[in-house]
């Protein structure tokens, strides 16, 4: 018999996160170490980017994005097909879907949600609230031009390019207002930044346009006219 569900949620973090009192270190359920990245370590990344290559720091960013996604697909993919016992390729796509939003929280990426509404243009609204991986984006705004979305969006390009077996890039289009990273504010405001996701031949025209001030909802339209 074929079983066509996951056993469990193998990434809720009661069970996935393991901390050891003895030493303060987190692991994963496999054993693997955990890093808690701080926040200064990311802005220190884009603040070093910028000011040695300015706007070319973007490049950097999105290349590294792309490599640690890759890498975190490929662990990630081992981990649950050891679990359950079978391919990710095998796997219902609402189940694995669902999996990925939970992995997604649980390494403390925030909310992913996915639109495939748009699928007739090739591209895949992603959308990512509360993402660790926004901390620092608001370096690109020092020059008066576009916040730094570039890791993120390497980051999932690269998921998107494992699952898919295809070449697959991703453009920031919409996000929440920047916050001031010199203010401290314990109540942190919700944010999101929401990403076209497609064969690089369909998103290399997004880029452009969100250049000249286009949005998500805009560009959308501009491709269904």
């Amino acid at each position: 018999m074929i079983t066509n569900s996951i056993p469990s949620n193998y990434f809720s973090p009661r069970f996935y996160v393991k901390s050891d009192p003895a030493t303060g270190l987190l692991s994963t359920r496999q054993g693997d170490r955990l890093v808690a990245v701080p926040d200064f370590l990311l802005r220190s990344i884009h603040r070093s980017l910028y000011s040695e290559a300015g706007q070319a720091g973007t490049l950097a960013l999105y290349t590294f994005g792309f490599g640690w996604g890759g890498s975190f697909y490929d662990h990630i993919r081992s981990e649950i097909e050891s679990y359950q016992g079978t391919t990710i390729m095998a796997t219902n796509a609402v189940e694995f879907l669902a999996t990925m939003r939970q992995l997604w929280t649980v390494h403390g990426m925030g909310t992913i949600t996915l639109d495939f509404s748009h699928r007739q243009h090739g591209l895949i609204v992603v959308t990512t609230e509360n993402s660790v991986l926004t901390t620092g984006s608001e370096i690109g705004l020092q020059s008066g031009k576009l916040p730094w979305h570039q890791l993120q969006a390497g980051f999932i390009a690269a998921w998107f390019s494992r699952w898919a077996g295809k070449d697959i890039r991703a453009c920031a289009t919409d996000w929440s207002s920047q916050p001031d990273p010199d203010v401290d504010n314990s109540s942190k405001q919700e944010s999101y930044t929401r990403f076209l996701v497609g064969l690089t031949s369909k998103v290399q025209p997004v880029e452009g346009w969100v250049k000249q001030g286009m949005r998500t909802a805009e560009i959308l339209d501009k491709l269904a006219a």
